[in-house]
Parts: structure tokens; sequence; C-alpha cells
């Protein structure tokens, strides 16, 4: 029997990892309408794709065919977002943080308008149901809108992940908790000690994010999609984002706040960052021709540099060419029509993870995206960050703490104090010196990120339920888990105690009181 019972559990080791090494069928819904999401989740779907798995991708967003990587495209989500939505990423960059909350809402609410209306979503909707998924890969950045794919599927394992840091809804999905008191919200420049008014601040901003998710978004998604799919037969979307067994993060405890995470959620800040490869050659002779060193300068993919207008097009051209000894490469998506001089170059794309690893890179003007601030961190090059929206202003506010940047308010540019600013950081030691610390703590890591983002999506493919990495925060709800029945049952216990003592003290009164006046008559 002894023997027996060993043979059968080496077969089922062998028969888990011929599924593994033959690989299995995976889903991946990716639809936040943003290029940066798409070049993190890219990262992961191709190494999943080069060790054997296969892979179909329903996103606004896509590549080059591969082998084993199958993209179905849903072509009107960018439309009805930024076109039919109105959205203006430079005008939002000037909203207060509350308001962003609202423009995001829209923002959620045009993307699933988009998905909903594309003939791909049709595609995947012409699977028989029969098809067999092991697994779902799901962004969760902008809500459960193509989760009905899961119904359809006949829920497979479900894997939550983002691009975007550790948002206040993680827990919507995976449960655990926020604490407001050293954890800002992403639309806040805050840091990690808060004074009180902040703290305040950021609890309310806290608690309206949470609300208007709760009681308005995902509620109107819910009715989008129930009309589109017509499932009678399919749980709330908020109980099917639910279902999620992991998640993976893209954070790091030397640059994102310190929390505390559920065991089922895998910090994987950095996975997106590769080995570089060799510049072209005429980027080769640009930057190694720079007699103090080259400066990259890039907005990120979703504000173009073309879209902050010409006055300040000419202030950073005017900035730049006072600083002769500096080379800069700016990544600009269309043609300039200001003369350059000859120690600028533009492009339309830079290969940015070749460009930071050079050894004569000394500066990166950033919008301070979270991407963009990793592989600046990674190879420990220092900032100068020009913010717009959402956590790119947080991200800024770390590094200015840490003493690795600089800040430019957009708003307020001009020649002077894009040079100042430069110059500060380019020839001030210590900002060099502080940004290797923070790669020093970046990159010594157990594993590779991505080697552990891998395995955690192969671990569930050989454990599609493990329940015992589950928050009991789901099945708690947010009164039990957070005590707030308990706190209230002190507070009402304290009161009734406190109002028993002043009856009883003034019946004692009242009888001394009664008793003296008896005896004075």
């Amino acid at each position: 029997m002894r023997l027996t019972g060993i043979v059968l559990s080496c077969v089922a080791v062998l028969l888990v990892g011929v599924q593994c090494a033959h690989g299995v069928n995976i889903l991946c819904i990716m639809t936040v309408p943003s290029p940066s999401h798409h070049i993190w989740n890219r990262v992961i779907m191709e190494e999943l794709v080069s060790r054997g798995h296969n892979l179909t991708v329903v996103s606004q967003d896509g590549d080059k065919s591969r082998t084993n990587l199958t993209y179905i495209m849903l072509e009107k989500v960018y439309a009805a977002t930024y076109e039919e939505g109105g959205l203006d990423l430079v005008k939002v960059s000037q909203e207060s943080p509350i308001s962003s909350l609202f423009t995001f809402k829209s923002f959620y609410l045009g993307m699933c308008r988009g998905a909903l209306s594309s003939d791909g979503l049709k595609v995947i909707l012409g699977y028989p149901d029969s098809f067999q998924f092991d697994l779902v890969l799901y962004d969760f950045g902008c809500g459960p809108c193509l989760l009905p794919l899961l119904h359809k599927f006949r829920y497979p394992p479900l894997i939550s992940l983002t691009a975007f840091g550790n948002p206040p809804y993680a827990v919507d999905v995976v449960g655990g908790h926020k604490h407001y008191a050293y954890t800002p919200h992403f639309a806040l420049p805050f840091g990690f000690q808060m004074k009180f008014t902040e703290r305040a601040y950021n609890t309310l901003l806290c608690l309206i994010d949470a609300g208007l998710r709760h009681f308005d978004i995902m509620p109107k998604l819910d009715r989008m999609v129930r009309d589109h799919f017509g499932y009678k037969d399919m749980p709330y979307l908020a109980d099917i984002e639910q279902r999620t067994v992991i998640m993976l993060l893209n954070t790091h405890s030397s640059l994102d706040a310190l929390e505390p995470l559920p065991p089922n959620v895998i910090p994987i800040g950095g996975a997106h960052i590769k080995a570089p490869e060799p510049l072209p050659s005429e980027l080769e002779k640009f930057m190694a021709s720079a007699k103090k060193g080259a400066v990259l300068f890039s907005l990120g993919s979703n504000v173009r540099s073309d879209m902050i207008g010409e006055e300040r097009q000419r202030m950073f051209i005017d900035a730049f060419r006072q600083m002769p000894d500096y080379n800069f490469m700016w990544k600009f998506e269309s043609d300039l029509k200001i003369p350059l001089p000859p120690n600028v170059i533009i492009r339309p794309w830079l290969p940015q993870n070749a460009i930071l690893s050079h050894p004569n890179i000394k500066g990166f003007i950033t919008h301070s995206g979270g991407l963009s601030t990793q592989e600046a961190s990674w190879f420990g090059v220092p900032l100068v960050g020009m913010p717009f929206f959402v956590d790119q202003h947080r991200n800024l506010k770390r590094s200015l703490i840490a003493g690795v940047a600089e800040d430019l308010e957009f708003s307020s540019l001009s020649t002077i104090k894009i040079k100042e600013k430069v110059l500060k950081v380019l020839e001030t030691p210590s900002y060099r010196e502080n940004m290797r610390r923070r790669s020093t703590f970046f990159r010594d890591q157990s594993e590779k990120p991505l080697d552990r983002a891998i395995w955690w999506i192969e671990y569930i493919v050989r454990h599609p339920a493990p329940d015992h990495l589950r928050s009991p925060t789901l099945n708690l709800g947010t009164i039990r888990s957070n005590l707030l029945d308990v706190y209230t049952f002190f507070a009402g216990t304290a009161i009734v105690t406190i109002w028993l003592m002043v009856v009883a003290v003034k019946c004692v009164l009242c009888r001394r009181k009664k008793i003296s006046k008896k005896k004075h008559d």
C-alpha cells in the first residue's frame, strides 16, 4: 500500500509537470486604455508564451503576432475613452484630487462602452462555451467590465494584476486592509509621515473614492454588461471580481508604501525591466560624445510632448541650448518646428531601458510615471519630475523625500526654472548617490521579479483553488473586518455605564438632600 501511494504521488507530480511543460490555455483580459499598462502586461504575457503557454489576449493594445499569442482587438476603446469622452490629460493635470475621481469615473465607463461596442468582443464571444481556458489574467485597473467572459467559460481560476501600484480598490478585489494613516491615496502628493490635516484629507478622499466605486461605478458597470451579455444567472460583477485567487502588484518596498498584504498578494515591482539591448549606433555616438553626460527627456505614453504647447516646447529647447556640455534626447512624437541646437535630438520613440542603463546617462526628465520611476531607480539615474495626473504626483513626492529628484511645476514653467532644476540634479552629487542607494535595495532581491510573477501564475495552474491564501475580510465585510461593530459595542457600553453612574450619583445626592431637609425641618 505504501509503495502504491508513493508511485501514485510520483505520477501526479509528473502529470502536473507535463501539464505546465506542455503549456495551458490562458485568457488575458487587458482593458486599461493606457500604452504603459500594455508595456507592463506584455512582458508577463510574452514570458508565459516563451515558457510554452498559449495566450488569447482581449485588449485595445496589441503587438506583432507571434506563435501561441493571439490578440483580439477592442478597436473602439480609445475613441470612446478619449475622443467621445472628451478626456484631455493635460487639463486633467489641473484638477483637484476630488474632481479627478469623477473624471476617472468617466474614464472607466467610457472604456467599458468602447469595449462592449467593439467588434473584437464578438470574436471572443464567438468561442464555444465549452472552450477550455485553464486560467484568466485580468488587469483590474479599470474595473470588471469584461469579467462576464469568466462566466461564459465556466470560471477558470482568476489572477488579477495591475501596473498601477497598489490602488485603494485592491481591497475590494482581494480583501485585506488599507490604512489611511500612512498610505496616501494615489491622487495625493503626500509622503508616508502625514500631518493631521493630510491624514484627514487622505481619509476623506479614500472614503469618497470607495463610496463612488461601491455605490455608483460598480452598479453602472453591472447594468451595462448585464444588458449586453444577457446572462440571467450571472452574479454581480463585484462578486465575480472577488473570485481572484492571487493578485500581482507592481510595487516594491524601496519605492512604495509599506502595507500589510494578504498572502495571495504578490509584489512584483520591476517585472518589466529587462537586460538592456545595445543602443543603435547613432544614439550610442550621441550619448558618448556628451562632454559631461547625456539626459533623457520623455513624458511617457499617455501625455505626448506635442500636447504641452509650442511656448513650453521653446522653453525646454532654450534651456537645453544653455547647457551645451550635456546632450539631450527628447521623445517627441511628431515634427517639432523649432530649430534645435546641436546638443539636442528628438525621436518619436527612444529605447528608454537601454538609455537609462548607459554609463554616460546623468539624468532623466520625466512625467514621474510608475514604470519610468522604477526604471530610473533600477539603473540609478536621478530625476527631474514634471507630473500631470493620477499617481505621478505621488511618485514624484516619494522621490523628492528620498532625495533623488527635483520637481518642475507644469503650470509655471520657464526657461530659467528648467535650467536651474536640471543643473541642480546633474551637478549635485547627492542626487545620484541617493538614487544608487535606492537602486541597491530595489535590485537586491531573492529572484527576478518576472520569475516571481511566472512562478505564482504557474502555481495557480498546479493549485487552482488555494483557499488557504484567501483573506477572511472578504467574508467578514467592511463592518466586521474593521471591528466597527466591536468599537460601537465598547462605546455603547461605556456610554451606558457612565449614564448609570451619573444616575446613581444623582440618586444618592437627592436622597442625601431629602434626609438633610428632614433633619432641618
